[in-house]
This record gives structure tokens, C-alpha cells and sequence, in this order.
């Protein structure tokens, strides 16, 4: 009897956590939030469970609240999201935006099925003249895009989500009304953005103390309107933010300074839904974000040609010359194809002087045998003449795509990998917001891109959220973020599948950065002599190594750790054993992210 008592008292308890789930930290053990705070430079650990996990590159106090929605039943799209709407306010959107964009990946375990969703920017019907728009560093509401965030997270909710939608928002509201304490990173970004938030009264209340001082660590930062605007969105759905008052107030907000957004832009978006690209590697089955995107294009066709490299007889590139050598010819191509669609030049003119006949659009592009072409022209002479400053981008100080990546698998096997962004500098420059959300100005770089697409279009993007499966069942569950999240997206695959490695040491494993070149070089302070030159972090290789690399005609040139964080990506990843089916993830050691699983055990 006293079992059966005891069974009883569970399911009441499970019943009601099910019926009414509190996933902010109200309801957490006490000094739980505490063990997640101010984790900057902390060793990350290696989580480990045999059901539910999620890994984040930012805000662990956001990655215990999307294992709370593991906890209490949710899946691990409930997961992702709840980290999301959490991340964004433990930012202050900084980087980040309710307001901004995702992409997402989500393995469906009751069919096997992969599936794409879209909530890419949208450009502005009335954009006639893109071209024109200002750039880098020039405040105009005409580069703010329609925001596709909200949207995504309701339209995966409607589909994946296993807890009540409002349930998601419950941490992120908590900690915009309860605040949490600033820490020095969040004031040195208020610091150098001080110019761009103080541009509109409603925006430097945000971050300004009732006597119009500017916020510094220590003190304690909430955000009422934020948490004002998140309550209506969880009661009245994304429609709050796309045909209710919110709507109206960002229109008026853009027109403001300048732009041509319209209550028609909002009330016509959707996000979409894809079969997503596929392809295979090493035996596994590759499914990648679909097009109009172009990061799944990226991945695959990288992909394609570490498997013509074949890194693996080689040796690690950590302590072989000829695949470090191999890696690097790989990853000044794609920068080259990855960025392409961003620049006055495409890929034809900067590829097939070199080698003419390669398959350069993105149709062709994902096919083994372009790969197998490609990397053939690779091997010739004129190939280390390739050079990567013709992209003619002259990026200023404040250019760069702010993101976070959070991956989650759940007790039933369902992954979803998400990538959302502000796509920005941060805070954007116009410092638009509109009831405690940021409104991101990212067509002030993307001019080119937003021509070519169109007005009232789904714009192309590069973020690269992948799943990879075997059998029909998932093997790794990645996303990326930073200036190189392609490089580090596809070293981390083959850190993983092709190395053997786990997820913590592919993260921590030594990267070869973005190439050097292209403008960025400068706008990062770190200017070469050589367009080809590879960037590494100094020490990150060892000397004799990079001398052998040299040798082969690669240039290699080693930047400081202080301005290397530039040029990186940052990556977090699960990986499902096949056997076990034991699920390990991890994040790269940057940032205040972490990797937490159900009733785990963890590796320090």
C-alpha cells in the first residue's frame, strides 16, 4: 500500500506539472538559478543523459530553463524555444531579437522525417531602390526587415510543441520583470553602443537608471515593457506582433527614421516550411536547410569536399600537415562560395578564372560530382593565386551577424537545432525599439542580397543548422554562430563523424579560422600583406606544424586570442550513440553557454 500511495502522489504531482508548467525559476530547486549565472570563462562541461539534452552557446541560465521544458514533458522543440525567448532577454537583445530572425531544424522521431523551417527577414514591399539603402554606421529604418522570429517560434509550437504555448515565455518573462544583475560584459557593450542607444529617448530608457545614468555591473537591469510585450504575445499569439498594436507602433517606429515598412509587410508574412536539402557523408545521411538559404548549399558542398580531401587517412589536422594544408584550400573556397550572394561579386567571376567549367550556382553546387571537379581544380598551380580580396566588401567596425545556437534532443528522440539572430551590429545602428524589443537594421549590409531577392521576399541567408542521420535515426545535432560559423560548422562534423571525437573535445578542438581577406582583415585590425593567408589563433597550432604548411605555399598567419574572437565560430552539438543511444553535448568554450541533460552526468 505504501507504494501504491507513493505511485499515486507522483502521477498527482506529474498531472499537475503537466496542467500548469512553471518553467522560470520560481519553480527550480533552491540556488539553481544562482549555479548558472556569470559562467564566462568557466570550463564546460560534457553532458551526458540517455533522454533529454539541450546545449547553448549563450546564457546557461536560458539552457536550464529549456531543460526545465524537458522536464516537464516538453519536446525539444518546446526546448529550444523556451532557451530562445530566455537567451534573448538575459542579452538585452543585444545580439539577439524577439524581433529578429531563425532557422531551424527539427527530426520528427514518430516518422523519421527531417524537416526546414524558414523565418528568415522578409524584404519591404515598397523597397524599390535597395541599393541606395544607407550603410554600415548611417541610422535609416529603410534597412530594418520584416522580422520572421516570432512567427517561426508559433508556427514550430503549432507543430512540434508539446507544452501550452504560453508556457514557453514563463522564464523569459521572469527574468524581464525580476531582472538579474549586469555583468561586465553587458556594460562594456552598453558602453561602446552608448552612441546608437541614446539616439531615441524610448531606447536609452531601457538602459539608463531613473537619474539618466547609464546601467554599469553590479547593478540590477529589468525590462518591463519587454516583459509587458512577451505576456501579449503568449496570450494573444505572433499576431500580437504582426496585425495587433505592437505592429502599429513598429511601422510608425520605422517610417520614423525613414523606412518603407508597412502593416501589409507584417500582416503577409509566413514562415515556410521545407523537405530540406540532403546528401550523404562518410554513410550518413546530411539534411540541411533548404533554399531560398544558402548556408544547407554551404554545408553540403563543404562536405562534399572533405570527403574528396579525405582528412581521415590523413591523420588529424592538429598533427598532420597535409590534412591541416587540405582544410585550409577548403576553407578559402567556401568563404569565397559561402558569402558570394552578399557582394558585388559572384562566384563565377572569382572561381572560374581559375577554374573554368566548376559549378558555381546552387543548384549545381551540392552535387558529388561538382565536388569531385572542384576539388580537382584545387590541386593546380593556380589555385594558390586565388584571391579572396576581390570580394571588394569593406565592412566597418560594427558589421557582424550576432546569433546564438541552441540544440536539444528529447526523451523520444525528437532534435531540433535553431539559430536566431538580430543579424546586425550590436543593437543595430538606428537603435529602434519598439515596447522593450530591438529592431534590427541588417540590410544596411545586405543591399546586394535584398536586390536580388526582390521586394516583399523571403531573403536568402547563410545560417547553417544541420542534422545529420543514420537508419533514420539521428546521429549529430548541430548549429553555429560568429564571423566563421561555416568553417567551424564542418571542422566540428569532422571532428565528430570522420575523427571519432566527442562533442566537448570537437568544440575545443584548435580551428582554422575564417580566411584572411575581403576587407575583414582590416575592419577586425588585423591587416595582411597576403589576401590568401589562412588565419589561425596563435599557439592554437603547433609551430613546426604551420612551418610544414607554409612550406606546401599556404600561407598561414597566427592573430592574437584578443582579436581572433573575430574571425571564429562557436558551436554546440549533441551526438546520439547509435548503439546506446546515450545522447553527449557540448559547446565550444566561449561565451556563458552550457550543455545540460535530464539526470545527467557530466565530464568536466
Amino acid at each position: 500500500m505504501p507504494r501504491l500511495t507513493s505511485l499515486l502522489l507522483c502521477l498527482v504531482a506529474s498531472l499537475a506539472m503537466a496542467n500548469d508548467p512553471d518553467l522560470s525559476p520560481r519553480t527550480w530547486p533552491d540556488g539553481e538559478l544562482e549555479r548558472y549565472e556569470n559562467l564566462f570563462g568557466a570550463e564546460k562541461p560534457l553532458a551526458e543523459s540517455k533522454t533529454g539534452i539541450v546545449v547553448s552557446t549563450t546564457a546557461a541560465a536560458a539552457a536550464r530553463a529549456g531543460l526545465e521544458a524537458l522536464n516537464r514533458g516538453g519536446s525539444a522543440v518546446d526546448a529550444v524555444m523556451t532557451h530562445a525567448l530566455a537567451e534573448i532577454t538575459l542579452w538585452a537583445s543585444c545580439c539577439v531579437s524577439h524581433a529578429g530572425f531563425m532557422d531551424l531544424m527539427v527530426f520528427e522521431a514518430a516518422t523519421g522525417d527531417v524537416h526546414h523551417l524558414n523565418g528568415g527577414w522578409n524584404t519591404v514591399l515598397g523597397e524599390d531602390d535597395p541599393l541606395s539603402i544607407p550603410g554600415d554606421g548611417v541610422p535609416s529604418g529603410r534597412a530594418s526587415l520584416v522580422p520572421g522570429f516570432m512567427a517561426g517560434l508559433e508556427a514550430a509550437h503549432e507543430r512540434f510543441g508539446k507544452l501550452p504555448f504560453e508556457a514557453l515565455f514563463g522564464p523569459a518573462i521572469y527574468f524581464a520583470e525580476q531582472g538579474f544583475e549586469v555583468l561586465p560584459m553587458l556594460e562594456g557593450m552598453i558602453e561602446r553602443r552608448r552612441d546608437v542607444l541614446s539616439r531615441r529617448p524610448g531606447t536609452k530608457a531601457v538602459f539608463t537608471r531613473d537619474d539618466g545614468s547609464w546601467y554599469a555591473t553590479g547593478d540590477h537591469f529589468s525590462q518591463p515593457e519587454l516583459a509587458h510585450t512577451l505576456r501579449q504575445v503568449a496570450k494573444h499569439g505572433a499576431d500580437y506582433m504582426y496585425t495587433g498594436p505592437w505592429a502599429e507602433r513598429l511601422v510608425e517606429a520605422v517610417q520614423s527614421e525613414g523606412g518603407k515598412m508597412t502593416l501589409e509587410d507584417l500582416q503577409r508574412y509566413e514562415p515556410i516550411w521545407k523537405a530540406p536539402l540532403s546528401s550523404t557523408f562518410r554513410g550518413y545521411d546530411v539534411h540541411a536547410t533548404a533554399q531560398p538559404n544558402l548556408g544547407g548549399v554551404n554545408m553540403v558542398e563543404a562536405l562534399n569536399l572533405v570527403e574528396r580531401a579525405d582528412l581521415g587517412r590523413l591523420g588529424h589536422y592538429t598533427e598532420s600537415p597535409e590534412a591541416l594544408f587540405r582544410l585550409t584550400r577548403i576553407a578559402r573556397v567556401m568563404d569565397i562560395m559561402g558569402t558570394s550572394l552578399t557582394h558585388h561579386v559572384t562566384p563565377a567571376a572569382l572561381i572560374e578564372a581559375h577554374a573554368p567549367g566548376v559549378a558555381t550556382t546552387p543548384a549545381e553546387r551540392t552535387s558529388k560530382e561538382a565536388a569531385k571537379t572542384l576539388w580537382q581544380a584545387m590541386q593546380t598551380d593556380g589555385w594558390d593565386t586565388l584571391n579572396i580580396a576581390a570580394y571588394q566588401w569593406q565592412p566597418g567596425p560594427s558589421s557582424g551577424n550576432h546569433s546564438d545556437a541552441v540544440v536539444a534532443v528529447d526523451a523520444e528522440g525528437n532534435a531540433a537545432a535553431l539559430l536566431h539572430t538580430i543579424n546586425t551590429a550590436l543593437w543595430g545602428t538606428t537603435g529602434i525599439f519598439v515596447d522593450g524589443v530591438a529592431i534590427a537594421d541588417s540590410g544596411k549590409y545586405q543591399q546586394t542580397k535584398i536586390a536580388r531577392a526582390g521586394p516583399g521576399r523571403r531573403l536568402p541567408i547563410e545560417t547553417n543548422p544541420v542534422l545529420i542521420t543514420r537508419n533514420g535515426k539521428p546521429v549529430l545535432v548541430s548549429s553555429s554562430i560568429g564571423m566563421g560559423v561555416h568553417e567551424q560548422t564542418y571542422q566540428a562534423i569532422v571532428n565528430v563523424l570522420e575523427y571519432g571525437l566527442d562533442p566537448k573535445a570537437a568544440a575545443e578542438s584548435a580551428q582554422v579560422l575564417r580566411p584572411m581577406g575581403g576587407g575583414l582583415d582590416r575592419a577586425l585590425g588585423t591587416d595582411t600583406e597576403n589576401p590568401a593567408a589562412q588565419a589561425v589563433e596563435q599557439g592554437a597550432f603547433d609551430a613546426e606544424l604551420l612551418a610544414r604548411v607554409r612550406a606546401m605555399q599556404q600561407p598561414m598567419q597566427e592573430i592574437p586570442p584578443e582579436t581572433a574572437g573575430g574571425w571564429r565560430g562557436y558551436w554546440v552539438g549533441i551526438h546520439i550513440d547509435p548503439e546506446t543511444g546515450i545522447r553527449r553535448g557540448a559547446v565550444s568554450p566561449y561565451f556563458d553557454g552550457w550543455a545540460l541533460g535530464q539526470a545527467e552526468t557530466r565530464r568536466d
